[in-house]
């Protein structure tokens, strides 16, 4: 197998099974319909958001969440529309869910309702539309109705992968599988910010291992500097800094300094020590990546 062959199989390994494709559609259609016989849902009913619908879910489902936003009927539900109502739309939400998933454990967050499943965490969103076509999703820790669009940083993964030649996707799989190799020290949504910036003038693909290879020499410079949302600006990579020592940023960066000189190394044998490179690749990029 050569590294080309090697890295094409590892992006086909990273991807969502189709077995677990079917577990997220039914158990979508099964919840959505729940809410929709107590509560008066928007013709839209429900969208996927989140990781899932940008495509950028890695295998490992059990260690992700699926994010659904339920679209509630402004008119029969506007009484939500207000600072407490954001508590009481979730905790509606939540004893809906209670009844028909009693043995299913589940708790209230930020904005959603968790649900802990077999194989993954499953989010439900309680959420009104707009008429801009924007949505507004519940605080309950601020208590305030706060608006977002979900699809539009979807819609700009999908524009670079296109120019990309289909290979962006793949490449932020194959990081966030690096990431989860190391412990998982940057939160996924921060991960494909940085790749978004950095990809997104790029005027086409190039090879896995090359890419691979430049990112990581230039992570931990990313991970120096703030990071925000291209979609709405707010910073995402505030969590870094908290008061431990060391700091979960110099964590993180101390981790991509090191895939900085593995990727390098890996890349400079595949040459002459193709072998060698091929096990420094796997030792890198972890279990996915073809022995």
């Amino acid at each position: 197998m050569t590294i080309t062959e090697a890295f094409n199989q590892y992006a086909s390994n990273l991807n969502i099974s189709e077995r677990q494709e079917n577990k997220v559609s039914n158990c979508r259609t099964n919840v959505v319909r729940e809410i929709g016989e107590k509560l008066r849902l928007h013709s839209e009913r429900s969208k996927v958001i989140g990781s899932w619908d940008r495509n950028t879910l890695i295998r490992y489902l059990s260690e992700g969440d699926v994010d659904i936003m339920i679209i509630l009927h402004y008119g029969d539900n506007k009484d939500w529309d207000t600072p407490a109502g954001t508590i009481s739309a979730l905790d509606t939400f939540k004893k809906v869910l209670d009844d028909a998933y009693s043995n299913t454990v589940k708790r209230r967050d930020v904005n959603c309702i968790t649900m802990q499943l077999s194989e993954f965490r499953l989010d439900i969103v309680p959420a009104f539309k707009l008429d801009t076509g924007r949505y507004k999703i519940p605080d309950s820790i601020k208590q305030r109705w706060i608006e977002t669009d979900p699809f539009s940083f979807a819609k700009l993964i999908t524009d670079v992968n296109k120019t990309m030649g289909n290979s962006f996707v793949p490449l932020i799989k194959m990081v966030k599988g690096w990431n989860r190799e190391v412990g998982s020290p940057i939160k996924s949504f921060h991960l494909e910010c940085i790749l978004y910036n950095r990809y997104k003038t790029y005027e086409k693909g190039y090879s896995y291992d090359s890419m691979l290879k430049y990112f990581f020499q230039d992570l931990a410079s990313y991970l120096n500097i703030p990071c925000y949302d291209p979609i709405t600006g707010e910073r995402v990579d505030s969590y870094l800094d908290n008061s431990t020592t060391p700091t979960k940023r110099e964590i993180a960066i101390n981790k991509a300094s090191m895939a900085a000189k593995k990727s390098l190394e890996a890349y400079n044998d595949q040459e002459k020590y193709p072998t060698l490179a091929h096990n420094a690749w796997k030792e890198l990029l972890g279990e996915f990546f073809p022995a």
